[in-house]
């Protein structure tokens, strides 16, 4: 009678061992997916925010050409009129160096 509760006994404790190691691979399983889960999503991440990042440079970029063709054509626009302003002082000063000559000094 005790050999046979002995038996029992050692069949339980294989029964457990045996539970004890399929949850040990199955969490084990779990782990490695969780992990190749957590991986690809990094991955994911790194790409979008690769592609944020070029696409926040480029619209920099052209933000920046938009902003300097502005500032060359504002440039050329007040070059133009100091050079027309230029260009009538300079007439005035020689007329009043004419007129000046004319008159005699």
């Amino acid at each position: 009678m005790i050999e046979k509760h002995l038996e029992q006994i050692r069949t339980r404790e294989g029964e457990a061992e045996n539970r004890v190691l399929s949850a040990g691979k199955e969490a084990e399983m779990l782990v490695d997916q969780a992990r190749e889960a957590g991986e690809k999503l990094l991955e994911e991440t790194r790409l979008q925010w690769a592609e944020r990042k070029r696409s926040l440079l480029a619209g920099a970029q052209q933000e920046a050409e938009d902003k300097i063709t502005v500032l060359r054509r504002e440039n050329a626009e007040k070059m133009a009129a100091l050079s027309m302003a230029a260009a009538d002082k300079k007439e005035q000063a020689l007329n009043l160096i004419l007129r000046t000559f004319r008159d005699g000094l």
